[in-house]
């Protein structure tokens, strides 16, 4: 099956990367980064801006779209688009992933990297995306647009709200009940209670250090 990765950057290679592992035929990136449009990254062509979704399917016969993106709100707005276009949007989950009896993996837009484990009961939205090395403990709940950085420890029925990041290495306690809409949990950092949507927090134990704003793109 033809696919497309959108976003040219580090972390588009890297997934090109495992999906060519994979088998997947990958003809081309996305990006609307000008000075990509045309070059090669990794052998692959950027063949034009994300707007190009709506012809490339008559031109390069492509059926699958992967978004690859740590900005979650692109991600997902990306994905939809794509969906609403009539494109497959597939997981990836590298085949090293430990996935438990009793989890629930949604059917698109889900990317698991390699050492990841997922304890009985988790559930993941569509367009979760978990990086390597994660924990996540029985019970817990990652809606859509949820990023899970590397080497993450996420407690027993924590439950992630739209668009939570929880950066690198970071530990979110069992007896953490919510992390709010669009909250940033920042590397390292240690949460012992619930997180408020918009809040962005840092230190061991995490404090809040400022609120995003709600129409952000960070």
């Amino acid at each position: 099956m033809k696919s497309v990765i959108i976003g040219a950057g580090t972390y588009g290679e890297v997934y090109l990367a495992y999906l060519q592992e994979a088998r997947v035929e990958i003809v081309g990136f996305l990006d609307d980064d000008p000075k990509l449009v045309g070059t090669n990254v990794r052998g692959v062509p950027v063949l034009g801006g994300v707007g190009l979704m709506k012809t490339i399917r008559q031109s390069h016969g492509v059926e699958a779209v992967y978004c690859p993106l740590g900005n979650n709100k692109l991600r997902v707005k990306f994905l939809e688009n794509a969906r609403a276009l009539g494109f497959k949007t597939p997981n990836y989950i590298h085949p090293s992933v430990k996935i438990a009896p009793k989890v629930s993996i949604a059917n698109e837009g889900v990317y698991i990297l390699q050492g990841t484990e997922l304890m009985p009961f988790v559930t993941l939205e569509k367009d979760v995306m978990i990086s390597t090395g994660a924990n996540i403990v029985h019970h817990s709940y990652l809606s859509q647009g949820t990023f899970v950085s590397n080497g993450v420890n996420l407690g027993a029925n924590v439950h992630s709200e739209k668009f939570a990041y929880c950066g690198m290495g970071c530990t979110i306690m069992t007896g953490v009940h919510t992390l709010g809409e669009d909250c940033l949990i920042g590397a390292g950092a240690v949460v012992i209670r619930d997180v408020e949507p918009q809040a962005v927090m840092a230190g061991v134990p995490a404090k809040v250090i400022k609120y995003r704003h709600a129409d952000n793109n960070l």
